[in-house]
């Protein structure tokens, strides 16, 4: 029989997984599972591989599994699925959307007889969401309409906590149990079915052997010294419908009181089930939640170490305290303060290494011997002259990627003087000696002989 087995399988993060997985059966007669087919997905995280099957009366366990290696428990991403009959010849399998767990698969094992080590498998896959909304209280319904074996597998965890772990094998293991549970009830319904269907046929038979015995006696002449023998067989055969009409009634009443009871179970078990789902969802919010928190800070602290360990240049904060000053003084003229920034002067300590000045770091602080290294820088801001209203004022050019000649140049022949600043690059591909920064900016109106800071790159 020919057997076609598809599945869609993503990784935790809801991509498309890759890799090769294979299908295995349990082989009755070496008493343990064995790989059927194997296949490698496709770009869309696509399973799909066809094999042939002694066709029988009961369809194979198989379960669909991630190669393991040498003595290591298998990983398996889904065990049983959808299974149709195409025809007399073919079977489709169908697996379902898989989502792939990482590290955190969650280990089954049973060590009680006839178990053993060599049993043991990992739970490596689960359902992927679905995007359907379809309602609890209909889910419900439909258990209980026509009760089916669930498999709950757990959330999504990434990276979660021991007793996380430990909490969500417990209620995988009652799960389990409560699965076992309820099939062990539908096997006795079943049972009690069949023993209705027979008893029924049972009554069926013994009326038809009664009108059958009835009809000879009607076809036979009556002798009247046979009278007392028909009342007796008669009086017999009215005694036997009565017994049988009773039994029939006592195991129908049986057996609608059994199916009630096994009915109300069957939906207190699905009412456990659907709370202990609820609680693994909620645990993996709450975990989910102080993993982002625990990334949060782990991303601070490295910010924090960085800016530690790190050395910025006393030429690029410089730029950028002049460059803060003139934001707040367009502020300052933007909401009409009748107020503009006076003289600014800095005491900047900063470290000398050859010809560059960068500023120290903690470490640097700490340490005593590099006391004599630093030294006192002073920087001043010099307000600007107040402009008189017939003075013609100028627009600052833009001194973008022009050498120190040509920008003296160029200030020069605007009637503007150039204090120049350096700062180092680490880029290759930033050329070396070109203006890169200026203050105030281009188009900026100003008033003649006014001066402009001018950052030039350096090695």
């Amino acid at each position: 029989m020919q057997w076609s087995i598809t599945a869609v399988v993503l990784e935790a993060d809801g991509k498309p997984a890759s890799g090769t997985l294979q299908v295995q059966i349990y082989d009755l007669a070496r008493n343990r599972w064995r790989a059927q087919a194997k296949a490698t997905l496709n770009a869309q995280g696509q399973f799909s591989v066809k094999t042939r099957l002694d066709p029988g009366a009961i369809l194979p366990a198989m379960r669909l599994c991630e190669p393991s290696e040498a003595r290591q428990p298998t990983r398996v991403l889904a065990e049983g699925g959808l299974v149709k009959k195409a025809s007399d010849q073919a079977v489709h399998l169908s697996f379902g959307r898989i989502q792939r767990l990482a590290q955190n698969a969650i280990e089954r094992s049973d060590r009680n007889a006839p178990f053993d080590q060599q049993d043991d498998y990992l739970v490596a896959g689960m359902p992927a969401p679905s995007t359907s909304k379809t309602s609890a209280t209909t889910a419900r319904m439909a258990i209980n309409a026509e009760p089916m074996r669930a498999y709950v597998q757990p959330q999504v965890l990434e990276q979660p906590t021991a007793k996380q772990l430990r909490m969500t094998a417990d209620l995988s293991k009652r799960l389990e149990q409560q699965d076992i549970e309820l099939n062990q009830k539908q096997v006795q319904m079943v049972q009690l079915e069949q023993n209705h269907l027979k008893a029924t046929q049972e009554l069926h038979q013994a009326q038809s052997r009664i009108a059958t015995l009835e009809n000879q006696l009607k076809a036979k002449p009556a002798a009247p010294s046979t009278k007392p023998i028909d009342q007796q067989f008669t009086l017999a055969t009215e005694t036997m419908k009565l017994n049988l009409n009773e039994q029939i009634i006592r195991q129908a009443a049986d057996y609608d009181v059994r199916a009630l009871k096994l009915q109300q179970t069957i939906n207190t078990k699905n009412l456990e089930i659907a709370t202990y789902t609820e609680r693994m969802q909620e645990l993996s919010k709450v975990s989910r939640a102080a993993l982002e928190e625990a990334a949060k800070a782990k991303a601070e602290a490295d910010q924090l170490k960085q800016q530690m360990n790190s050395q910025v240049g006393a030429g690029e904060l410089y730029a950028n305290i002049g460059k803060q000053l003139q934001e707040a003084q367009a502020a300052l003229d933007t909401e009409a303060v009748p107020y503009r920034l006076g003289r600014v002067s800095l005491n900047l300590k900063t470290l000398v290494a050859g010809n560059k000045l960068t500023m120290p770091t903690l470490a640097d602080l700490n340490n005593q011997g590099a006391a004599g290294m630093f030294t006192d820088v002073n920087l001043e801001f010099l307000p600007n002259a107040a402009k008189d209203a017939t003075e013609e004022l100028v627009s600052v050019p833009d001194f973008t990627d022009l050498t120190e000649t040509l920008a003296r140049r160029l200030a020069k022949d605007m009637g503007l003087d150039l204090d120049a600043a350096y700062q180092s690059v680490t880029d290759a591909s930033q050329p070396i000696g070109q203006a890169i920064r200026q203050l105030p900016a281009k188009g900026t109106q100003v008033s003649p002989g006014e001066s402009i800071m001018v950052v030039f790159s350096q090695a």
